[in-house]
């Protein structure tokens, strides 16, 4: 059908003039070819360029040729006869920047080297990001791909984004190590590459939390400048990692031997004084600075200092005024925590001084151990014995603490308070656990319900506990706080 309306219109027109019929653009400006491709029509397609090969250098309002929209629909066939349709390469364009060889390569459509033998200027073009089709390889992790296209031209993985990035730190971010030795096996010096950022592929793999790739990275020998290579601000792997929280990636970096702990960024800090800036302080974290222990910065010491001093004078000037410019408001948090404490200490110790004269199974009333513990030789029951013990001398220590701390300077007070609060959450625990084993030891006969109480308190412990990851500004934070945190900002 198609046939005979070209010949009607041959005979109907000039030479060649039919040709501005088949060139007709519709509504969104797609000609006969789009139409033929989006209905997988190879005989017509194959008629349209035998006509007209110039059908195949129009694109549509969406900006896509007809190569494109072949590969786009993962049609090889059509693919092949528009490469064959003229000697000089057809447009290959397609929407956002991309090419026929980004849809045709994303497919994996059989026979896409020949769009490189027609137009090997294609496999360096980037879409409107800047990414070639080496850049979505190697996101995608698909070495197979990745290592055809290093074969027909290896430069294209210098080939970089409108960020500065390389494919290398594309597949570091993402932890594609197969990806990354196929690249670095074709190109050594891809390691060199760095982006508009000054960043290495080690920085793209600290960003992308990737614990894999950076191991990898310190497995090989002379890396020492890339391990510890600085970016535009000045920060090293080991910087960013401490920096975006990427606790386990610093941790890793942390442990050996080569990474320079010393270095400074531009604002002269260590990773360890990036990570004593963080107001939270997780369990990991804590362990971190303990690889980071002696890498303070001077100029972080300095501040250090200076704030101590400060403090000591702001001390002096407020111990020599009268008492009623230092006394605390009602109102103040110092004032605010001490009645907290005093109140939890003595409950603690009111309920643990009363459990040790009521013990669990009563007394003995008559016999040799008459007015002893009926149930004194059993584990559990010494188990409640020390554990209230503990709950109840901590208690008091910490009723003791505030007591002294009554006639002391408001400095010494928050000092008093800081201490006080360790003292608290041990007698706390303690006053948990001796429940529990007191719980248990008068109910051992009927062992599923004796188990209960450790059940529930166990469970408790656990999600509180796991709450120092999730929420560690609510997790002893008094723990955390320093005597200066208790005291009014204008005293500090």
């Amino acid at each position: 059908m198609v046939r005979v309306f070209i010949d009607q219109a041959k005979a109907l027109h000039q030479h060649d003039a039919y040709k501005e019929l088949l060139r007709k653009l519709n509504s969104d400006k797609d000609t006969l070819l789009h139409s033929a491709i989006r209905g997988g029509c190879k005989r017509v397609v194959e008629l349209l360029i035998e006509e007209d090969p110039q059908l195949c250098d129009i694109t549509n309002a969406a900006d896509e040729s007809p190569l494109y929209l072949a590969a786009h629909r993962r049609c090889s066939d059509i693919i092949e006869l528009i490469l064959r349709a003229s000697s000089s390469p057809s447009s290959h364009k397609g929407p956002k920047g991309l090419t026929a060889l980004h849809a045709a390569v994303q497919h994996s459509l059989p026979g896409w080297e020949k769009l490189l033998e027609k137009s090997p200027e294609v496999i360096r073009e980037g879409d409107a990001v800047g990414w070639s089709p080496l850049h979505y390889r190697a996101y995608f992790g698909e070495v197979e791909a990745v290592q055809l296209l290093l074969q027909h031209d290896n430069s294209v993985a210098y080939v970089l984004d409108k960020n500065g990035d390389s494919a290398l730190h594309i597949a570091a971010l993402e932890g594609h190590i197969n990806v990354i030795n196929e690249l670095i096996t074709s190109c050594p010096d891809a390691w060199d590459i760095i982006n508009t950022k000054r960043q290495t592929a080690l920085h793209a793999s600290v960003i992308g939390g990737r614990v894999n790739v950076v191991k990898h990275i310190l497995r090989m020998p002379n890396r020492e400048d890339l391990i510890n290579e600085r970016d535009a601000d000045g920060n090293t792997a080991l910087h960013l990692a401490v920096l975006l929280k990427k606790i386990g990636v610093a941790f890793i970096l942390a442990e050996d031997k080569r990474v320079d702990q010393f270095v400074t960024n531009k604002k002269h800090l260590t990773a360890l004084d990036i990570l004593d800036a963080f107001d939270e302080m997780r369990l990991s974290m804590i362990r971190l600075r303990w690889s980071l222990k002696k890498s303070n910065g001077s100029p972080r010491m300095q501040d250090w200092v200076m704030e101590r001093v400060k403090e000591r004078l702001d001390q002096q000037n407020f111990e020599g005024q009268p008492a009623a410019s230092t006394t605390i408001g009602s109102d103040s948090p110092l004032k605010s925590v001490i009645d907290l404490e005093l109140l939890v200490a003595a409950f603690i110790a009111t309920a643990t001084f009363a459990a040790a004269f009521t013990m669990p199974g009563g007394y003995s009333n008559d016999g040799p151990n008459q007015g002893m513990a009926t149930l004194a030789d059993r584990a559990a029951f010494k188990f409640f014995v020390i554990t209230n013990t503990i709950a109840f001398s901590f208690s008091t220590m910490a009723l003791f603490m505030q007591y002294d701390a009554v006639a002391l300077s408001d400095h010494e007070k928050a000092r008093f308070t800081s201490r006080t609060s360790a003292f608290i959450y041990i007698a706390m625990l303690g006053m948990v656990l001796a429940f529990a084993s007191g719980t248990y030891v008068v109910l051992t006969r009927t062992i599923g319900l004796a188990i209960v109480p450790w059940v529930i308190c166990g469970f408790l412990g656990i999600n509180y506990i796991r709450g120092l990851s999730y929420d560690s500004d609510s997790r002893f934070k008094l723990l955390r706080m320093k005597p200066r945190d208790f005291l009014p900002k204008t005293w500090r």
